[in-house]
């Protein structure tokens, strides 16, 4: 039996490498056809009925209900967010439940934001919509210099989320930072949650690349939202944030 199957597939291979040679050469042609892909195209019903109960699937998963707002929370503002502050605060707890010791600081670039949450609902969908990309969660330990170049940038860029983390500007320069409350202390470690894009340099944070790594997970961004959300829902609260005033930026 197998010397037969050894046999079959080398006529196979032969077979194969004799049409290959036998076939006319191709050539790159510069002429293109533009075809329209509108409603007056024709749904080809085998590859309809093959994706549809797939599609459906799909439709039906995204459609799931996960929890539930108390209001529209958005993206406006001037780097703080409503959406900003929910993501950082929610990025911060599932670090400090997952690894067990406290988060410091939590920060999320605001350009990875592709959506909002509506009022009422929210779906898995909605989260998707949110938060599209995999991008990792990462725990960074930055010294009192790398705080300050965090503060800095946020005042220069105004496009991040902050937990844990107050700033404070005037004429663009900033004027005062507090983390959880206190002035930062020189010699003292202070833990960092972010995403691995931002870790990476990513939207020019290149002072993260060389702070020491304390975790480099495979948990993904939308994971977290999603469990975090569950999570208070169960205890049957609404999600809810606000703009607070953690950066007051001119």
């Amino acid at each position: 039996m197998e010397k037969h199957k050894a046999h079959l597939s080398f006529l196979l291979l032969l077979a194969f490498f004799y049409l290959s040679a036998c076939a006319p050469q191709l050539h790159k042609s510069s002429s293109v056809a533009f075809i329209p892909s509108d409603a007056s195209v024709e749904v080809d019903s085998s590859i309809d009925s093959f994706v549809r109960p797939y599609r459906e699937d799909l439709q039906e998963a995204m459609g799931r209900v996960i929890g539930e707002t108390s209001g529209e929370i958005n993206k406006s503002g001037k780097g703080e967010t409503a959406i900003g502050n929910l993501i950082s605060d929610l990025q911060k707890e599932h670090a400090e439940i997952t690894f067990g010791y406290p988060i410091d600081i939590s920060a999320m670039n605001n350009g990875g934001i592709r959506n909002t949450l509506p009022a009422g609902k929210i779906t898995l969908g909605n989260i998707y919509e949110l938060s599209p990309f995999d991008n990792y969660l990462y725990v960074l330990e930055l010294d009192a210099a790398k705080v300050r170049q965090l503060a800095e940038y946020a005042v220069n860029k105004k496009s991040l989320g902050l937990s844990g983390m107050e700033i404070t500007s005037k004429e663009g320069q900033l004027v005062s930072y507090l983390v959880n409350g206190k002035m930062v202390v020189e010699g003292q470690t202070y833990l960092l949650a972010v995403n691995d894009y931002m870790a990476s340099g990513g939207d020019n944070l290149d002072f993260l690349i060389e702070a020491p790594r304390k975790e480099q997970t495979t948990i993904v961004l939308r994971d977290v939202l999603i469990e975090r959300i569950k999570a208070i829902s169960a205890k049957g609260e609404k999600i809810s944030a606000k703009v607070e005033g953690r950066q007051k930026l001119d």
